[in-house]
């Protein structure tokens, strides 16, 4: 059992202790139950006292505790600043003390509970651990607002946290108030610079010389490392925001070129070792330079693009790397022979990625990611499979985590998996479907069973599958997520939520407006027309979205709902076309992309300019060409549909042309698109009646980098 009180003339007997709790991963560990600590409800006041009356953080924090604690006391005199006097008070002491080999400590003796911290973002987080483990014995405590705790606070516990940074980019965890309760961090508020957003440093006036010298110009799109007047820029807006820092208050920054594969090569970065391919060794130098400049803050590069190759020097001690998690495939394990040999591998890869930065930096963190980014409103089950990576990074010595969400955005059954995250980060072995079903069952008092039931199966579903970063409709069904078992959720959980209260019956409602989504998704997957009334209810249900201010898009790029929506007027997948029939029997000559099926162009089913998961087929080859019925006429005209969408790196084609043998019967160039649809007639002449035709698709000839082609709908006119 712990000391009733920390005393600073036993840390001997503690540090034993102690060295026995870290040996655990993460030591939320309990160890006998103190029969001397009644159930909070039986004490009649709270004696909040610090731990030691001379030290002004101890006080600050006691007084912190007493006054929140009375906020939420319907009865505020069972809070007193004053001794216990008897077994039938509480008293409650807070010490902050840096000196603690654990981040925290909760110890339990004759009546006393002692919170310990090792530091003030620690220490929040444990005092309201006690304030929500105390409600739930004691009626006169009101803390709807706050989640379960993750601690009893009624046992010795001790504990380490397994990252010292804990990243959750979620529309669940923007509120600042919010974020110290849940032990977790947002990039938007505790980093100084996230991301490639250098440019904030010149509020909008970039000199030449701190632009990357690109094939002998300066660029519009890369920075230089070795610039002065790049370093002096970020020197300033440090100074100017953030100031000298402090020790025990670092503010992070980033130190990113940005996403693209442009490397300055000028005189200074070809001095510092810059290569056509590689920025490492400038960024590291300017990395460098301004940890040296601010001791009190910590600085990243990045292992991403053309920083990939770590330095081959040791860091200094606040600086560090961001490492890109997106190519581990996100998967839960479950003894699938085959998805586990691919995510073996891909494991092997990043761990040794992760090995090779840990030689020039103990400061890794890894940007990961937890959201399909092409579909936020369609359930994503990741819980289970982030637990598998928070467990694997851990064993690899990795100091922070990020996961980047959805941001702003809105994502179904985001606000229970920011909930069980944000405990995992702080222990990788939390129970995740404890964790699900407290938060739910709090949270949800009339629904949380029915969202419990229906959420843990979509997790055990997905066990096994690999769950994409860009996915349609059909990978979320791949992945477990049934159309005919959503549907009947959707109606259950609507005829439960009338019996609801008005904030629980709101959070359903924007639950099944999103829901609207998917289910719209899953009846563009059926070959055959839906009832006009079941489009029409799951529209106008869609299309309420604006009730919700985090509701206005539904994935990463090019999402607003709003133009969704309006795909259902302007491209109804089956509405076909006057005069016109599917070009049938289509197979691939060449240019296929493994998997798809050619069927996909004559199927009657149009594609939507805002998505190219459905109705399109995809291929990045510099050609497709495609084997066709031949025709009883000798001239015939056929239509085509492309899709033009560059922020998707999916362009319009160069020529689109119709052969026999090795004779052209026709050829037709794209018209630009207008509204991302570009359609054209390709006229055919001079055939051989009945015999088979060839259609030649040519990609983009001036499109630079990564280029695809979606091509729609063939038919014949």
């Amino acid at each position: 059992m712990l000391m009733r009180r920390y005393s600073y003339h036993s840390k001997a007997l503690v540090s034993v202790l102690c060295t026995v709790l870290l040996a655990v991963p993460l030591a939320l560990m309990a160890a006998c139950m103190s029969p001397a600590l009644k159930s909070f409800g039986q004490y009649s006041e709270y004696a909040i006292l610090p731990a030691n009356s001379r030290d002004g953080a101890d006080v600050k924090w006691a007084t912190y505790l007493k006054t929140h604690f009375q906020k939420r006391a319907t009865d505020r005199d069972c809070v007193i600043a004053t001794p216990a006097q008897d077994d039938s008070q509480l008293q409650v002491t807070v010490d902050l003390d840096p000196g603690l080999p654990t981040d925290y400590q909760v110890g339990v003796a004759d009546h006393t509970l002692t919170l310990s911290a090792r530091n003030t973002e620690t220490m929040l987080w444990l005092l309201y651990q006690f304030m929500s483990a105390a409600a739930r014995a004691d009626s006169r405590l009101a803390v709807s607002d706050l989640p379960p705790a993750v601690l009893s606070c009624q046992r010795d516990t001790a504990g380490t946290f397994a990252f010292e940074y804990r990243g959750i980019y979620s529309p669940s965890n923007t509120d600042v108030d919010q974020m110290p309760i849940l032990g977790v961090h947002n990039v938007d508020f505790d980093w100084g610079l996230w991301g490639h957003n250098i440019g904030k440093v010149f509020g909008g006036n970039v000199p030449a010389q701190a632009r990357a010298l690109v094939d002998g110009h300066r660029s519009g799109s890369q920075w230089c490392f070795s610039s002065d007047e790049l370093y002096r820029a970020y020197e300033r807006y440090i100074i100017d925001n953030y100031g000298e820092g402090t020790v025990d208050a670092p503010t992070r920054f980033s130190v990113m070129p940005n996403d693209n594969g442009e490397v300055c090569l000028c005189p200074g970065c070809r001095a510092a070792g810059n290569t056509p391919t590689s920025a490492t060794p400038a960024v590291t130098r300017m990395v460098e330079r301004l940890s040296r400049r601010f001791p009190n803050h910590l600085f990243f590069t990045s292992a991403y693009a053309t920083t990939q190759t770590p330095p081959t020097h040791r860091l200094p001690a606040n600086a560090g790397v961001l490492v890109s998690a997106m190519a581990l495939p996100l998967v839960a394990d479950d003894g699938d022979k085959a998805v586990s040999a691919r995510a073996a591998k891909a494991k092997d890869r990043f761990g040794q990625t992760i090995q090779m930065w840990q030689r020039s930096t103990d400061r890794v963190y890894v940007w990961d990611y937890m959201r399909n980014f092409d579909d936020y409103l369609t359930p994503y089950p990741c819980l289970h499979a982030l637990q598998s990576r928070l467990r694997y990074y851990q064993q690899l010595g990795i100091r922070g985590v990020f996961f980047n969400g959805s941001g702003y955005d809105y994502a179904s059954f985001d606000d229970v998996q920011t909930y069980v995250l944000a405990q995992l980060l702080l222990n990788p072995e939390a129970d995740v479907d404890a964790g699900i079903h407290a938060y739910l069952g709090a949270t949800y008092p009339v629904t949380g069973q029915l969202l419990e039931g229906y959420y843990t199966s979509l997790e055990a579903a997905a066990a096994g599958h690999v769950l994409p970063w860009y996915g349609g409709m059909a990978d979320a069904v791949a992945a477990g997520v049934d159309p005919t078992v959503l549907n009947r959720f959707a109606t259950q959980l609507e005829v439960a939520s009338k019996k609801a209260d008005v904030p629980e019956r709101k959070k359903i409602n924007e639950l099944l407006t999103a829901l609207a989504y998917p289910r719209l998704e899953a009846l563009r997957q059926k070959a055959e027309r839906p009832a006009d009334a079941t489009v029409a209810q799951l529209t106008s249900l869609l299309a309420a979205h604006t009730a919700f201010k985090d509701m206005a898009n539904y994935r990463e790029a090019q999402g607003d709902i709003d133009s969704y929506l309006s795909q259902w007027r302007l491209s109804y997948p089956w509405l076909g076309n006057s005069g016109r029939r599917p070009l049938l029997g289509l197979r691939c000559l060449e240019g296929g992309a493994g998997g798809q099926s050619v069927k996909v162009l004559g199927d009657g089913r149009q594609g939507f300019t805002t998505d190219y998961h459905t109705g399109w087929y995809i291929t990045g080859a510099p050609q497709l060409c495609l084997l066709g019925q031949g025709f009883q006429r000798t001239s015939v005209q056929l239509s085509l549909s492309f899709l033009y969408a560059p922020v998707w790196h999916i362009y319009l084609p160069s020529e689109v042309s119709v052969w026999q043998d090795d004779t052209c019967c026709g050829r037709a160039t794209v018209p630009v698109a207008t509204d991302g649809r570009a359609r054209v007639t390709l006229p055919a002449t001079g055939l051989v009646p009945l015999k088979p035709i060839e259609i030649r698709i040519r990609q983009n000839d001036q499109a630079k980098g990564r280029v695809t082609l979606a091509c729609d709908e063939i038919e014949v006119m």
